[in-house]
């Protein structure tokens, strides 16, 4: 199971209704920034300091871009507890997620409004809480990359049982370091052979990419809805940072945006568009204004952040005025260096990652790797909204805790005792509930 998976227990922190608010409202606040840094807004004095602040981001030639949430934990145990009581967050879970943050950092051979794919020399991606120890790390540096995922300190950290390296099936062999927290590295050619960035054809494409045309209309649209729909304000000086506070009523700004989306969608890849809110999802985000903070230091853009407690409704869990702030911070990063001591994975056969076949790796027959390099990365995946209902290795583990399960309430000879059959015909069902009708293997 991926490291970066929500556990089953500790998933929800807000109704269904509330996440899809939470994910259009934030989504589009935070892009104000990019719609700043291209000159859209240059109507007002405080829109032009954020779109200065922004377009000196793009003059350096390194960044680290941080997305975080700040909540209290009282409150995502109070909004988790309302979508069921089975599923709350556990006080520990609940600090771990209340300072959840991913991290991304680059360095690139140009001024980053300029430099292209070519031009990146090395970036690193992490994912951590707090001040704690990073539980994934990624980084690229000099045509390779490393890779550690601490498993079981993430699921100590977020309080849920998780898979140990030492329970990883044989057939993962080297990937055991990389799930135990050592770091492991490999040529980049071993993902370059995947396909990544390949059209259907095998070939690689630029049909991601606007044409200028259609960037132009987009940029000329979004200028016009935000000269519209929403105001900034200078909030002065604190603690040596400036903030700018930008409102617009959320959910008359969202439509107007996805209209104008929706406008160029003809020349955007569908499967870009896959994803993106309906309006019927929009009917869930208030039009009450809501606000986003700009903070400034030095001229720079050091911060973005939205509180999602202005979604609370009367009766809501989260209620305004609770810590439940997302938030998006930019500063320049440290040397991003190779990590010592790092574990060569094979590159094997051509055309699997790490040389390890995808289809044997999760317990079935080889895979057709010309087929996986060529597919349409935003084609529907054949997994459940649960992520993993079709994956051999996923359920092998499930039905393995389950039965561990058995042996702590029956005893470990259950399956010889008078409720033998009993037990093993209701691990059936629930195998049946949650994999469907595939049967179950024993062991």
């Amino acid at each position: 199971m991926s490291p970066l998976c929500v556990p089953r227990r500790q998933g929800k922190t807000i109704n269904t209704a509330r996440r899809t608010t939470l994910a259009v409202a934030t989504s589009a606040a935070l892009a104000l920034t990019g719609i700043a840094a291209c000159g859209t807004v240059e109507n007002l004095s405080a829109a032009q300091k954020i779109q200065k602040a922004a377009d000196k981001l793009g003059e350096q030639h390194s960044l680290t871009v941080e997305f975080g949430l700040d909540a209290d934990p009282k409150v995502l145990r109070r909004a988790s507890q309302s979508d069921d009581p089975e599923d709350a967050l556990s006080p520990t879970a609940a600090k771990a997620v209340g300072k959840l943050r991913i991290s991304f950092s680059v360095e690139a051979s140009k001024p980053l409004a300029e430099a292209r794919d070519k031009d990146i020399k090395s970036f690193a991606f992490s994912v951590g809480s707090g001040k704690g120890a990073e539980l994934l790390d990624v980084r690229m540096v000099d045509k390779t990359l490393y890779l550690r995922a601490d498993v079981d300190a993430f699921g100590k950290t977020f309080d849920t049982p998780m898979p140990g390296a030492d329970e990883l099936p044989p057939e993962m062999g080297p990937l055991k370091d990389l799930f135990a927290g050592k770091w492991v590295k490999t040529d980049t050619s071993a993902l370059e052979e995947l396909g990544a960035g390949a059209d259907a054809s095998g070939k690689k494409s630029g049909a991601d990419k606007l044409d200028s045309k259609t960037q132009r209309k987009l940029k000329t649209d979004l200028k016009s809805i935000l000269a519209r729909r929403v105001t900034f304000t200078d909030k002065g000086e604190k603690d040596g940072t400036d903030h700018i506070l930008a409102k617009a009523p959320a959910r008359a700004l969202l439509t107007d945006i996805l209209g104008a989306v929706e406008d160029v969608s003809d020349k955007v890849p569908a499967w870009r568009m896959r994803g993106m809110p309906t309006e019927k999802d929009l009917k869930d985000v208030p039009n009450s204004k809501l606000g986003v903070d700009f903070a400034l230091k030095d001229g720079t853009l050091s911060g973005v952040t939205f509180d999602a407690a202005q979604l609370a409704e009367p009766g809501d869990p989260v209620k305004k005025g609770d810590k439940f702030d997302v938030v998006l911070r930019f500063d320049e990063p440290g040397k991003i260096t190779a990590p010592a001591g790092a574990r060569e994975l094979p590159q094997g056969k051509k055309g699997t990652i790490f040389g390890m076949d995808p289809g044997l790796l999760l317990g079935g027959g080889p895979a057709d790797v010309d087929a996986l390099s060529k597919a349409d990365p935003g084609a529907e995946s054949p997994l459940d909204e649960d992520g993993f209902a079709n994956d051999p290795l996923f359920r092998k583990e499930f039905e393995k805790q389950l039965r561990k399960e058995m042996d702590k309430q029956f005893g470990a000879d259950w399956e010889n005792g008078p409720m033998g059959d009993e037990i093993e015909k209701q691990i059936q069902e629930q195998l049946k509930l949650q994999f469907g009708d595939k049967a179950a293997a024993k062991g």
